[in-house]
């Protein structure tokens, strides 16, 4: 494929079967088993020692966002179009209208946290930890604001859910510079550890 946005329009139709609300094109596919994947998260020893995780308003990370929360840990999230950061400690962040009541509108420049799990959905991702999302651009600089900020160092952890069909094995030709690298891909039965992960963890 000779650009990120063919590599959208493969992955839109293909995961037409296996998507479910909202329809999966112009978005962060949503589908059967984003739940399970999602479950996988208590599987990393990572997630496990963890404190505070973020998540984007992705539909697939519903149910990583109600994990977080019923495993006692502080989840960050970021209100859609990248309107603001909440911090959400009690109660329910699984939808945007969870997060917007229960977490706390907050400054940046005055948390004093450290996102030790950073959690994305993706359109699609490959086995060296290259990441294309819906062409918004919102995921990697979620993830600079939240660096520029000291939110998040290198032993953050990236982590993405993903059905099988949106893993390909190289995407590099088609990254920018600027592009942020995966370290874990959940999927409903597998958890892969990408090329990324062994070079800056092992």
């Amino acid at each position: 494929m000779k650009s990120k946005q063919e590599v959208r329009e493969y992955v839109w139709n293909a995961i037409k079967p296996y998507s479910t609300f909202p329809p999966p094109y112009g978005r962060i596919p949503n589908f059967v088993g984003a739940d399970k994947a999602c479950e996988k998260l208590r599987e990393l020893e990572e997630y496990r020692k963890a404190k505070v995780v973020f998540s984007a308003p992705d539909s697939p990370l519903k149910r990583a966002r109600e994990i977080v929360l019923e495993d006692g840990k502080k989840l960050l999230v970021v209100k859609p179009k990248m309107t603001g950061f909440l911090l959400v400690e009690n109660g329910k962040a699984g939808t945007i209208k969870e997060m917007l009541r229960y977490g706390r509108e907050v400054d940046l420049n005055e948390l004093k946290i450290h996102v030790d799990i950073f959690l994305q959905g993706c359109v699609a991702v490959d086995r060296k930890g290259n990441r294309i999302g819906k062409g918004s651009g919102f995921g990697d600089r979620e993830y600079r604001i939240l660096r520029e900020k000291g939110l998040i160092d290198d032993e953050t952890l990236y982590v993405v859910v993903a059905h099988p069909i949106q893993i390909f094995d190289d995407l590099s030709h088609l990254m920018d510079e600027h592009d942020v690298k995966v370290d874990v891909i959940l999927t409903p039965k597998e958890i892969i550890r990408t090329e990324n992960y062994f070079k800056r963890f092992r």
